[in-house]
C-alpha cells in the first residue's frame, strides 16, 4: 500500500510536523540537481512547499508556481514533456497547458508578468536568456529593475517619513 503525504502527516505529532515536512520534501526531490535547484527557487519565491508543487492541489498560487516550474524546466533543459511531467507527478498534456498558460499570462496579465519577471531575475544569466527568448521579450534589460527587491512600505506614515528623508 502506498501512503500519501496527507496520510503520513496525520500520523506525526503536531509539534513534529514541520520537521517531518522537511524530511518528506528532501526525500521527494528529483534526481537531477539542476531541477532541484529550480524546484527550491520556485518553492522559495512563490512561498509554496515542494510537496505542494508535486501534489494534486489546485489552489491558484500552487498551480501558478507549478506552471512556472514546468515551463522553466522545459525551456532551460532538453527534457521531453513526459520527463518534465514526471517530476511533478503529472502528464505531458499538463505541461503543454502550463507552457501555453505562462506564455499567455506573460503577454496579457500585467500582475503575473511582473511575478514571472521577478522570478526570472533570480535565475542565472543563461536561464534568463532562454526564458526571455521563449517569452518573446525583445528587451534584454527588462530584468534590471526586477533584480533588486524594492523596499516595502507598510504604513502611510512610513511613506511620508521616507519622502521627507529623501527631500532633505
Amino acid at each position: 500500500m502506498r501512503y500519501t503525504y496527507k496520510d503520513l502527516v496525520e500520523l506525526v505529532a503536531c509539534h513534529r510536523r514541520a520537521e517531518f515536512t522537511h524530511i518528506y520534501e528532501y526525500l521527494h526531490k528529483t534526481s537531477n540537481p539542476e531541477d532541484n535547484e529550480i524546484l527550491s527557487e520556485v518553492s522559495k519565491y512563490f512561498e509554496v512547499s515542494v510537496a505542494d508543487l508535486k501534489s494534486k492541489k489546485k489552489y491558484s498560487e500552487v498551480a501558478f508556481a507549478r506552471q512556472v516550474y514546468m515551463t522553466t524546466i522545459k525551456v532551460c533543459s532538453t527534457r521531453t514533456l513526459a520527463e518534465v511531467a514526471r517530476t511533478v507527478n503529472k502528464d505531458h498534456a499538463t505541461v503543454c497547458h502550463a507552457i501555453k498558460t505562462i506564455k499567455m499570462d506573460y503577454e496579457y496579465n500585467a500582475v503575473r508578468r511582473k511575478k514571472i519577471r521577478h522570478f526570472i531575475a533570480l535565475l542565472d544569466k543563461s536561464k534568463q536568456e532562454l526564458l526571455l527568448d521563449f517569452l518573446n521579450e525583445r528587451n534584454p534589460s527588462v530584468l534590471t529593475s526586477y533584480s533588486i527587491e524594492p523596499e516595502r512600505v507598510t504604513a502611510p506614515s512610513e511613506y511620508k517619513e521616507r519622502i521627507a528623508k529623501n527631500r532633505s
